[in-house]
């Protein structure tokens, strides 16, 4: 079960360039040489798109000694939010440490079942390292800017205290990092954006 990066019939593109047989041609002669069959798909019509057209090319094959046992299964499809990796995610101080510990961690199957667990577990740590340290990120800038001008204020009327000044100085250290990081995934995102307008050959660069 999985992306097959091919379509099968005629109806699993929309809004694309007219499907021709050589498309579908080497897929179908899979499953006649395999003797593998699609299990029955529920959900949404198509599984990719770029925002111009849309495919199916994901789907669950099964053989006939599975369709005997269970003939009722079917493929549930669904819209799942991607991970997106952030640049910034690499310059975490625990980053690199994370994901040898990930890519070390024994496990069990064949060399490519290794490899597939290897990639989820890597997964999965950069994933927890931006949840906990990267998530929120304007909330935290305008938390910080809130709590300067608070410090500023308090120091206007208290020049001399010492912690005011130490924190009014730890304080602009943490903006300034933040919006430096809050600008690069902005940036990161617009290059995204700008990436996903082209692939789709709209208006946007007519």
């Amino acid at each position: 079960m999985g992306d097959y990066n091919a379509i099968l019939r005629t109806q699993d593109r929309q809004h694309g360039t007219e499907v021709q047989d050589i498309e579908t041609r080497d897929f179908k002669e899979f499953l006649l040489d395999t003797g593998m069959h699609e299990l029955r798909y529920v959900g949404r019509n198509y599984t990719w798109t770029n925002n111009h057209t849309y495919s199916r090319i994901d789907r669950g094959l099964v053989n006939a000694d599975w369709m005997m046992m269970m003939p009722n299964m079917k493929v549930q499809g669904r819209k799942s939010r991607p991970f997106r990796f952030l640049n910034c995610i690499a310059d975490h101080h625990q980053f690199l440490q994370k994901v040898d510990q990930a890519w070390e961690e024994r496990s069990t199957g064949g060399m490519m079942q290794l490899v597939w667990n290897k990639l989820k577990r890597v997964k999965e740590v950069i994933k927890e390292i931006n949840t906990k340290h990267y998530k929120g990120v304007d909330e935290r800038t305008k938390r910080i800017r809130k709590e300067l001008r608070s410090t500023q204020e308090e120091m206007s009327s208290k020049l001399q205290r010492q912690d005011l000044i130490e924190k009014e100085k730890t304080l602009k250290d943490d903006l300034e990092k933040w919006i430096l990081i809050e600008e690069n995934i902005y940036r990161q995102r617009s290059r995204v954006q700008w990436l996903r307008l082209g692939d789709s050959n709209s208006a946007y660069f007519l």
